[in-house]
């Protein structure tokens, strides 16, 4: 009994101590067969549908290609096959009288008794061990509970051994993402922000040394405050990371449960550099443009005072004009367009968003009722306060009116309205107009977009101006939103987060 607890202990200790498969499943077939003074045996493994994935013969003098014989032939007529297909051990007392064991021609040795168990994990046979003896009636049924037993054993550390692998091949594939990937990757933990990963593209970007860095805390190799500020900001927040370089870094940062804190820093120095020569490029093109159209309309004016013009030529004249004013509004809201998009910083205070949209209301009272058009205000929620610039927000929800009142025919309505849900301040523009198509409400607020190409000629207008209230309102951390349907009307809604006594609620 001592034997066999010893044996087991052994084979415990050796299946613990290494995981690679081979050495291990080699060790448990040489001990299992010292212990039973055996002459061979074999360990198979197989996959999901019961096909040979790995095969251990204690043999040594047998090839590869003579060995993969053998393990096929048992399979299909011996005995290992029978217990793959039974799913349980058993013991053959006498191989020459019982037809579950096949014996292979030129055999350099003669098995006359043989045991062998399945080993069995999550109710599926992974593999079978065969054990071979030279004598007749060798094996005991204690034999079969002893060889249950290792291959039990053997079934756990198998799958141990499987999953530690396929732990491995994973951690791998991820390594080789993260150290190949072009983002600058670094994960610290604690308090003290020690640096767990620090892939090598980030590396190079804060230029720290190779492997320098494990375990140290991230103030200590790095001298870029704004990476350390960034994470030790809570809640966690992003930006742009100025390197020594030159080079720009978009950061953004996540927790990471039960880890710590990761950044991802993604370059986009060409992206700021193409930006600046797309700023510059509208900054010389709307200057050079300004001068020309000036002149175009003094000479319009011009023609009209040296002389008499027919009517047909001041119509003419008329739609010159029209057309020179529409240049000129679309060069100022391209300008205003891209200072917004350019800005680093807003002036902001406490704006009284009831008191911004009566002043909206007062101007663009007089245009509605030009038009014919009924024009209501309901905005009483004195609670509806949000930090911000007045003038950026004022335009925001101007752009939205005037749209509305354009789009909306005579005797049709226009309604402001306010309204407060939950942490936002809802401000809605709704009007009787002619809609907007469902297939292209999802464009309307992109550049030069103009949802009616029939219209477009009758409005004018530079197809900026909701592209304005979309930059408008992101840059106050808020939401813009179109809900419309064709020749029923449009509602067009901001959302700002509200602010109460200088602090977000």
């Amino acid at each position: 009994m001592q034997e066999k607890l010893n044996l087991l202990n052994q084979i415990s200790d050796e299946l613990n101590k290494d995981l690679n498969l081979d050495r291990m499943l080699q060790r448990v077939i040489d001990l299992t067969i010292k212990h039973f003074k055996a002459i061979s045996g074999s360990i198979m493994l197989f996959d999901e549908e019961n096909r040979i994935s790995k095969y251990i013969l204690q043999r040594k003098d047998v090839s590869d290609a003579r060995a993969h014989q053998i393990v096929g032939q048992v399979l299909t007529e011996g005995f290992a096959g029978w217990v793959l297909k039974h799913g349980r051990g058993d013991i053959i007392n006498d191989t020459q009288a019982d037809d579950r064991w096949y014996t292979f021609p030129n055999q350099p040795y003669t098995a006359r008794s043989v045991i062998a168990t399945p080993l069995t994990r999550r109710n599926r046979v992974a593999g079978v061990l065969t054990i071979n003896h030279s004598e007749a009636e060798h094996f005991k049924g204690q034999d079969l509970s002893l060889l249950n037993a290792i291959a039990w054993q053997a079934a756990i550390a198998l799958e141990n051994a499987q999953l530690f692998r396929q732990s491995e091949a994973e951690r791998a594939t991820l390594s080789a993402i993260i150290n190949g990937t072009q983002d600058a990757i670094v994960v610290v933990y604690g308090e003290d922000h020690k640096i767990l990963l620090m892939n090598p593209a980030a590396e190079k970007a804060l230029q720290v040394t190779p492997d320098n860095w494990k375990d140290r805390a991230l103030d200590s190799v790095t001298h870029l405050n704004d990476l350390v500020a960034l994470f030790n900001s809570s809640p966690l927040s992003g930006g742009e990371l100025q390197l020594s370089n030159g080079h720009t870094l978009l950061t953004s940062l996540i927790d990471v449960p039960d880890v710590g804190r990761m950044a991802i820093m993604h370059d986009i120095s060409a992206l700021k550099a193409l930006d600046k020569m797309k700023t510059e490029f509208i900054d010389t093109f709307t200057h050079d443009l300004a001068a020309p159209l000036a002149t175009i309309k003094g000479h319009i004016d011009l023609l009209q005072i040296d002389g008499p013009l027919s009517d047909l030529q001041l119509e003419d004249l008329g739609f010159m004009r029209m057309a020179v004013d529409q240049m000129r509004m679309l060069i100022k809201d391209l300008l205003e367009l891209t200072r917004l998009e350019s800005l680093k910083s807003l002036y902001k205070t406490d704006i009284a968003l009831n008191s911004s949209l009566k002043k909206s209301f007062e101007t663009f009272k007089r245009m509605a009722t030009t038009k014919n058009i009924e024009f209501s205000l309901h905005a009483n929620d004195s609670k509806a306060i949000t930090r911000g610039n007045p003038t950026l927000i004022t335009r925001a929800i101007d752009n939205l009116i005037e749209n509305a009142i354009k789009y909306t025919k005579p005797h049709g309505q226009v309604s402001l309205l306010l309204t407060t849900s939950g942490n936002e301040a809802l401000i809605a523009v709704k009007d009787t107009g002619i809609g907007i198509p469902a297939k292209t409400a999802p464009q309307v607020f992109d550049k030069f977009f103009r949802a009616h190409a029939a219209e477009a000629n009758e409005v004018p207008g530079s197809g900026l101006g909701l592209s304005i209230v979309k930059a408008i309102v992101e840059r106050h951390g808020g939401r813009v939103w179109v809900e419309s349907k064709v020749n029923t009307g449009s509602t067009f809604t901001i959302a700002l987060p509200i602010h109460s006594n200088g602090s977000a609620t």
